[in-house]
């Protein structure tokens, strides 16, 4: 990853980094500001502007899978969020090949 790039958990083992962005330094297109106003409205557009290329650049040389969330979506429903990361993982993992573990599959 980019110098000042830490992703908020990384999972190595399925090879994920997840970064949690915040709503209104990210530009959520849900949550974040449409428009800024006041004396310092441009320098903020042009904040969330740089954040969010830095985020593209971060993401494409993470050398890994990155699954960005948005803070609103972990605040409204913490759990599909988590579920859209296990998902992920599962996803980065690939088909499961060879037999089924002793005991059964694995509950949720």
């Amino acid at each position: 990853m980019a110098p000042r790039c830490t992703a908020d958990f990384v999972l190595p083992r399925h090879h994920v980094a997840v970064f949690v962005d915040g709503c209104f330094w990210h530009g959520c297109p849900v949550r974040g500001a449409s428009v800024f106003r006041g004396p310092n409205a441009d320098r903020w557009a042009a904040k969330i502007t740089a954040n969010k290329e830095r985020d593209r650049r971060n993401t494409e040389a993470a050398g890994r899978t990155v699954l960005r969330v948005w803070e609103c979506e972990v605040r409204k429903d913490p759990v599909t969020a988590a579920l859209r990361i296990l998902e992920q993982c599962a996803a980065a993992r690939g088909p499961r090949t060879g037999p089924a573990p002793k005991g059964g599959p694995r509950s949720r």
